[in-house]
């Protein structure tokens, strides 16, 4: 989700530096989950408390073994409650869009599972996220059971020399479209950020 913070292209990635320390066992697990299938998926919300927000949109891109996105998910919820004025600015998902095209949050959830299967899913500052979802599978009764690993840790861990690792500052370092604050959009930016964050971290043979 854009809150903390359209190609895949990647920019050129630099050896990874000589002496660094070893990967912790999260950024380990998310490299070789790299090596795919996997999913990178985004949500955007009503707010940042589960407590009181709910998941506007759902969206997810399937990448294939070498990095090549193979299919697109997204979907936008018909909330409960009215979309915020301020979310509208953000993302440009209006109060018409989620009437005209909106589906319950049990429909669009259960498509988001059957996107994604059993596969790793990244997301990029994913505790989020996956407050959200945790959410919606108690709401819903439908549970999210998949791997899931972060975008944010991997960028942070490949690129320290970097002032921020905001979605919208990894874009612009590895050469991707910079994301929108829809979800398919930032989705396709933090594909790119995870493909050139596991060339530069993964480990030669």
């Amino acid at each position: 989700m854009a809150f903390y913070y359209r190609s895949t292209r990647s920019a050129a990635v630099a050896p990874r530096a000589r002496g660094a320390a070893k990967p912790s066992a999260a950024v380990s697990a998310a490299l070789e989950a790299l090596r795919g299938p996997f999913v990178v998926a985004d949500l955007e919300t009503t707010g940042l408390s589960t407590a009181s927000c709910e998941i506007l949109e759902f969206a997810a891109v399937r990448v294939a073994p070498g990095g090549v996105a193979q299919q697109e998910y997204a979907q936008v919820v018909r909330t409960r409650a009215a979309v915020p004025p301020f979310i509208t600015r953000l993302t440009g998902i209006s109060q018409a869009e989620v009437d005209r095209q909106g589906v319950p949050v049990a429909q669009a959830f259960s498509a988001f599972l059957d996107f994604v299967e059993d596969l790793p899913v990244f997301f990029h500052n994913a505790s989020f996220d996956r407050r959200f979802l945790g959410a919606a599978a108690l709401q819903t009764g439908l549970p999210f059971a998949n791997a899931t690993h972060c975008t944010l840790a991997l960028a942070r861990r490949a690129w320290p020399e970097l002032p921020s690792h905001k979605l919208d500052v990894l874009a612009r370092h590895v050469g991707a479209c910079e994301p929108t604050h829809r979800a398919l959009a930032d989705v396709r930016t933090t594909v790119a950020v995870a493909l050139a964050a596991g060339a530069r971290l993964r480990v030669p043979g």
